[in-house]
């Protein structure tokens, strides 16, 4: 991989647990542990046993999808949600690949990281990004987590058996407990609009870039553990 340049490394800072929480909040997806976010990044283990294979989740998303929502609203104390009761949604993207964000004399580091996955390869990604952002909308944070780097979870759990405030210590009731309430409405529109229409990968480490918001453009870290791709963020971090 070629030097990183400062954008690329502000979106690896967003793999740490102290800039997903902000960005969770409402607040700065920056960190001034850029460097350690970026080491953390290149260096989680593969294998998370709860989450299901990307070809698995492929099966029940965009092969498997219901058009309905799932049943619960946002979570509130500890319960994090039922991470049974979660519910595919059918999304339809994009696609067309990186070059489409890349900006003229701007800073490309990421629209140009790796390689541009093949299609089965960005669908794969891209069910596993929307039922992360879907469940998350709808604070099913159990949920959420099931679509979640093991590397994110040994670190929410981390951070919520340190006794900061939260009795249920799982990841998802840790991220139940600290989301600011009102940031749902936010993270519903972004979950109902988002369109994928990129995945640059390097080796076990890739980028899913897609539209959110008045089409702002946004890349999500993510990493393949055992052949499953896993959101490597609690938020993406926008490029544009």
């Amino acid at each position: 991989m070629r030097r990183a340049s400062k954008t690329l490394v502000a979106v690896l800072a967003a793999l740490s647990l102290a800039a997903g929480l902000a960005a969770c909040g409402g607040g700065d997806s920056s960190s001034s542990t850029a460097a350690e976010a970026a080491d953390q990044g290149h260096s989680e283990s593969h294998s998370s046993g709860g989450a299901a294979k990307a070809g698995d989740a492929k099966n029940g998303g965009s092969e498997g999808k219901s058009g309905g929502s799932a049943g619960g609203e946002g979570q509130s104390g500890s319960s994090g949600g039922d991470a049974s009761s979660f519910v595919p949604k059918h999304h339809k993207d994009s696609g067309g690949g990186s070059t489409q964000y890349r900006v003229k004399g701007g800073d490309n580091s990421v629209q140009e990281f790796g390689e541009e996955a093949d299609t089965s390869e960005l669908d794969a990604a891209a069910v596993v990004l929307h039922n992360f952002l879907d469940a998350r909308a709808e604070g099913n944070w159990a949920a959420a987590c099931e679509y979640m780097s093991k590397g994110m979870i040994e670190s929410i759990e981390k951070f919520g058996a340190q006794g900061k405030g939260t009795e249920d210590t799982s990841c998802g009731g840790v991220l139940a407990e600290v989301t600011n309430p009102a940031a749902k409405g936010q993270l519903q529109t972004e979950a109902a609009q988002a369109s994928v229409g990129s995945l640059r990968i390097e080796d076990e480490h890739a980028f899913v870039i897609y539209t959110g918001i008045e089409g702002t453009v946004i890349a999500m870290p993510m990493t393949n553990e055992g052949g499953t791709w896993k959101v490597a963020s609690l938020a993406g971090t926008p490029l544009s």
